[in-house]
């Protein structure tokens, strides 16, 4: 039986696009664009969150010549594998720098392919740079924000997230050091950086804690984007600037980290601690950063900071996979292979942390956890296909 794909919708959104880019089966000598009975290819860029929702965000492919100096050939397809050789028609794609947002529907199917080159490799792309987007400072931060550009020339990377021109264009990442080097901003960046922002403790279901910050724009949606167990707000500043002074002192006295990397908060949701356990933890964080406010305040009082005591609550589309962690006992959502090598993947859905989708292959007690982290910036098609993992169900 063949289930409504997820991903297929994203075809649907491109009518003033140009022709999306498909591989022809086998013997098949269609030319690219002409997509009866071929499969489409879309890029999976990541989950984002918007309203408290999860959205995917994927980018269809379209014909187009290879960026400079990358390999560009053809992806090996369920239908087109590894061996056959390379149509000549299906050489040359790119992506087509038109983002489409997936509402994630609970319930839905959702099932991928993962073609890899003639020499085994993923098919990565550049993720693109970050630019500020006030042109008018004098409004004080009322037009103030970020926006994402797809990267210019399409380029294929091998790891990472993005090519050396993005890299070099991208105005964000000099934000994290702006309170240290403060002439590093762009005029629009800075803007950005004056806007209210807050300080907060994460606390992630293996117990580990980080300390992160969150503009007024960004709150909740970025401790939404993080995969956290719970979180508290703990300070507020006028100005991104004072608040990483702020991020910096919480992390050199109190010794909580500003980063956790994906993969440890994937092995943090699938070995939870007890729920008791979790609040302990995370209530002796929130105590050492006030400890480390309190210091900062008594050493450097021109950092103007005003206390927080706010939680975050998930919100509505994260009930499943915290489901798992409310629990007396923990009941956690069992690991699965993210597909990368087997080359495929596929399940229903049912809510969301983060970057990781709550899923099952049928049976809704038998419950596991996908990392689509691993799938970012990669080449998928969209299939019917089934997940292969062991899980065991509940008892009662």
């Amino acid at each position: 039986m063949d289930y409504p794909n997820l991903l297929e919708t994203a075809f649907d959104e491109m009518p003033a696009a140009p022709t999306v880019a498909t591989v022809p089966a086998a013997g098949n000598d269609a030319a690219v664009g002409d997509s009866a009975g071929a499969p489409q290819l879309l890029i999976w860029r990541q989950i984002r969150w918007s309203n408290r929702r999860p959205l995917i965000e994927v980018e269809p492919v379209v014909p187009g010549g290879a960026a400079e100096g990358v390999r560009n050939s053809a992806p090996q397809t369920a239908s087109h594998t590894a061996g056959e050789g390379t149509p000549e028609s299906a050489q040359v794609y790119r992506p087509s720098g038109v983002r489409v947002q997936i509402p994630l529907t609970p319930g839905a199917y959702l099932g991928l392919r993962i073609p890899r080159d003639s020499e085994g490799e993923l098919y990565r792309y550049c993720a693109g740079y970050t630019t500020g987007t006030s042109d008018a400072p004098e409004t004080a931060g009322a037009s103030a924000g970020i926006r994402c550009i797809p990267c210019p020339d399409g380029t294929r990377i091998q790891r990472g997230q993005q090519c050396p021109r993005c890299t070099a264009r991208d105005e964000f990442t000099a934000l994290h050091s702006a309170h240290l080097y403060p002439g590093t901003l762009t005029e629009s960046m800075r803007a950005y950086a004056m806007l209210e922002h807050r300080l907060y403790i994460a606390t992630f279901p293996d117990g580990t804690h980080k300390v992160g910050t969150s503009s007024l724009h960004s709150t909740p949606r970025r401790l939404d984007e993080q995969a956290v167990a719970t979180a508290t707000y703990i300070a507020l500043a006028p100005d991104g600037l004072a608040i990483r002074r702020a991020e910096d002192a919480v992390t050199a006295l109190a010794k909580i980290p500003q980063v956790k990397q994906v993969a440890s908060k994937y092995r943090a949701w699938t070995n939870p601690l007890p729920g008791a356990q979790l609040r302990t933890a995370h209530q002796e964080a929130v105590a050492r950063a006030r400890e480390a406010l309190a210091e900062l305040a008594r050493t450097e009082p021109e950092v103007p900071l005003t206390a927080l005591d706010e939680p975050w609550i998930p919100s509505l589309a994260m009930n499943r996979p915290y489901a798992a962690l409310r629990a007396q006992s923990p009941e956690p959502l069992a690991p699965c292979d993210p597909g990368l090598e087997s080359g495929a993947a596929g399940f229903f859905c049912t809510g969301a942390a983060g970057q990781f989708l709550s899923a099952h292959t049928g049976d809704a007690d038998a419950a596991f956890l996908v990392n689509t982290a691993a799938w970012r910036n990669v080449l998928v098609e969209p299939a019917q296909e089934f997940t292969r993992v062991r899980v065991q169900g509940s008892l009662f």
